[in-house]
């Protein structure tokens, strides 16, 4: 590592923490918390048993687990707690992620700050971008193809890391150890563009990024336009009984399943007031309606139980270590 970043090869922890001594300078350069990595993989070390739950700034940790483990991966975590940003070009599925996301700036005449990117082990790409102080929003799998947005919740692996690819030439197999690298210096990071963090908590996904979704979201975390509006002369005929659970659920989730103050109701009621009521019978819009609220309040009861552990897990981490941030990305 080169720059503010550079370790001095006579520093006598090397011997007894190795990677642990660049984890360290993360901390101690940046004020970031770091997570630990498996050994030549790219999940949570072992001895972080809540994973980035337990990513931390303090250098306790770092005695911990790198003194076990001096060649244990490093981790950075994005989002709110290290207020990053990061832009993840891969090589997946066919898809060349650096060059989908330059064709998607060059198309819409988009620019981005140059700052400082790491060179993954599988020949991608991480862009690193300054994120506003308590700016929060979840992380973007497959935004566009081969293209995350790794921000709360997310991490990504960082210089000296090195992890295992394997190769083959048809005759013989193995792996080979590549690591990450740094081009420029984390200490001249650019701030996130507006268009950027507009981007991150607007745009639909292209798929495939596993976060599951309910009738009433885009996926991947994407805003969803106002049904009210989409559907203000009426539900489409032929697909009433499916948007009407669409809208249903978009208002629960607005106003909360409970409804306490009818805003959901009267909002469903003023789209089925223009729409065509042939064949739709008030029977079965209150059943679609109820449907929508009881699989709303499972939504809600899901999302207190994911606080509460991870309310557990943050209190849970060693307290030498310090409990230093709390996750946000399930609020």
């Amino acid at each position: 590592m080169t720059g503010c970043l550079h370790i001095d090869p006579a520093d006598p922890d090397l011997p007894r923490l190795g990677f642990g001594v660049a984890a360290r300078r993360y901390q101690e350069r940046f004020g970031w918390a770091v997570l630990p990595l498996e050994r030549k993989q790219k999940r949570p070390h072992r001895l972080m048993r809540h994973g980035v739950l337990w990513a931390s700034r303090d250098v306790s940790m770092i005695e911990a687990v790198y003194g076990q483990d001096p060649f244990a991966g490093v981790g950075i975590p994005t989002g709110q707690v290290n207020a990053l940003l990061v832009v993840d070009l891969d090589l997946h599925g066919g898809a060349d992620g650096t060059e989908v996301w330059r064709q998607y700036l060059a198309g819409r005449r988009l620019s981005l700050p140059p700052g400082p990117w790491v060179q993954s082990p599988s020949g991608g790409q991480h862009h690193y971008y300054r994120l506003p102080p308590g700016l929060g929003m979840p992380s973007r799998p497959k935004i566009l193809p081969a293209v995350d947005l790794k921000i709360d919740g997310g991490y990504v692996g960082a210089p000296p890391t090195v992890i295992g690819i394997p190769w083959s030439d048809g005759k013989r197999a193995g792996m080979v150890s590549v690591g990450y690298r740094w081009t420029g210096c984390p200490c001249q990071m650019p701030l996130a563009p507006d268009w950027l963090t507009d981007f991150a908590l607007n745009a639909p996904s292209t798929g495939g990024g596993g976060n599951g979704g309910s009738p009433g979201d885009s996926g991947g975390g994407g805003k969803l336009d106002d049904l009210t509006e989409v559907y203000a002369t009426g539900l489409p005929v032929g697909e009433r009984n499916t948007r009407l659970m669409q809208l249903a659920c978009q208002q629960f989730a607005r106003y909360g399943s409970a409804d306490r103050f009818g805003m959901a109701i009267t909002a469903i009621e003023r789209v089925l007031a223009e729409t065509d009521p042939a064949g739709f019978y008030a029977a079965e819009q209150h059943r679609t309606i109820t449907s929508a609220r009881d699989f709303m309040a499972a939504c809600e009861q899901e999302k207190a139980r994911q606080d509460a552990a991870d309310r557990e897990a943050v209190a849970s981490v060693p307290v030498q270590w310090g409990g230093t941030w709390i996750p946000q990305w399930h609020r």
